[in-house]
């Protein structure tokens, strides 16, 4: 129930509809801390975030979900045990890593290139 209003929280209407989404991310802090967490479910506007409660966390942080290319700064909203609400405040994409190039092998010794004497078998010359 909302203390405010006394209306159950699931009755009141979002302004913008949730998706469910079970996304891996990581929550980036100011100081360099990285915390890993759960995006459970997310809007334009808003998220719900699995995080241990045991973690502290500040007014506003950014977190990016692995394997998408985007960073979102968010505030935080609410939190309930182990979980937290956050108001999406930008959003960013990141930037595509290249590739790494694939190690060049050295090319081997003259010598090696050289093929293979064939081998006579004993019984050849009969």
């Amino acid at each position: 129930m909302d203390r405010n209003l006394g209306v159950p929280i699931a009755m009141i209407p979002r302004a913008e509809e949730r998706r469910d989404t079970n996304w891996i991310a990581m929550i980036h802090l100011a100081d360099g801390t990285e915390i890993p967490c759960t995006v459970k479910d997310i809007s334009k506007s808003g998220a719900r975030l699995g995080v241990p409660s045991h973690c502290a966390l500040p007014e506003s942080f950014r977190f990016r979900v692995l394997g998408r290319d985007f960073l979102c700064s968010v505030k935080l909203a609410w939190r309930r045990g182990e979980y937290v609400g956050v108001a999406i405040e930008q959003v960013g994409k990141l930037k595509p890593t290249a590739p790494k190039p694939e190690p060049v092998a050295p090319e081997p010794p003259p010598e090696a290139t050289q093929p293979i004497q064939a081998r006579r078998s004993r019984y050849s010359g009969l």
